[in-house]
């Protein structure tokens, strides 16, 4: 689960993040790849100050940790599996990029989310197979933001969460938009290493499939 400041609970964000990701595109690029004098640091719901890149920047494939741990599973299964038992559960973490929080065995949603996606790539998935999802979840206690994963896998539209915050689930327990049909309200963002992306209107209310980015 990820916590939110009151002042932006109440704040309807999706027109302003829209206009800060494209504020800090078009301002932010060079410095973040290291052409400019400052380094910004995560944090996750700030995206005025945190360009996208720092976010796609989290998934990590190629970290030496990532790979040995990828080198240690024969399937996705496996991995899946790693993350959802291996990892705990702490909300109150910041993002880390995916070999940090291997080593630290401990994540919130969003980096469970960062650690799984990052598997999968240094499996051999596909940038356009798997993605971070970003949206709002719902509890009947009210809504949360929270974080999960989306994978093309054997011709199935996969999507998937390791945490236990809406239950304890399979890694193929959710085909087609069943986990978002059963516990999301909305859907937000979508990232992997290569892309950063919001979601259309047109993406909510698609009926089969994950679209590709």
């Amino acid at each position: 689960m990820i916590k939110i400041p009151v002042l932006t609970r109440r704040l309807n964000l999706r027109w302003l993040t829209g206009a800060a990701i494209a504020v800090a595109i078009a301002f932010g690029g060079g410095y973040v790849t290291g052409r400019g004098g400052w380094h910004v640091n995560v944090t996750f719901h700030d995206m005025l100050i945190n360009n996208p890149r720092d976010l796609c920047n989290l998934v990590t494939p190629y970290d030496k940790r990532v790979r040995a741990l990828a080198d240690s599973f024969k399937s996705h299964d496996e991995a899946y599996l790693y993350v959802r038992d291996r990892i705990d559960n702490d909300p109150s973490l910041a993002a880390l990029p995916a070999g940090d929080v291997i080593d630290a065995g401990r994540a919130s949603c969003f980096g469970k989310a960062i650690v799984l996606c990052s598997l999968y790539r240094a499996l051999g998935k596909p940038a356009s197979d798997v993605r971070v999802v970003i949206g709002e979840a719902d509890l009947p206690t009210g809504g949360f933001d929270h974080a999960w994963i989306e994978l093309e896998h054997e011709g199935q539209c996969l999507q998937q969460d390791t945490t236990n915050i809406l239950g304890h689930f399979a890694f193929g327990q959710f085909r087609s938009e069943k986990y978002v049909e059963t516990f999301i309200r909305d859907e937000e963002f979508v990232l992997n290493d290569k892309r950063f992306a919001i979601v259309s209107q047109l993406n909510r209310l698609k009926s089969t499939g994950h679209p590709r980015f």
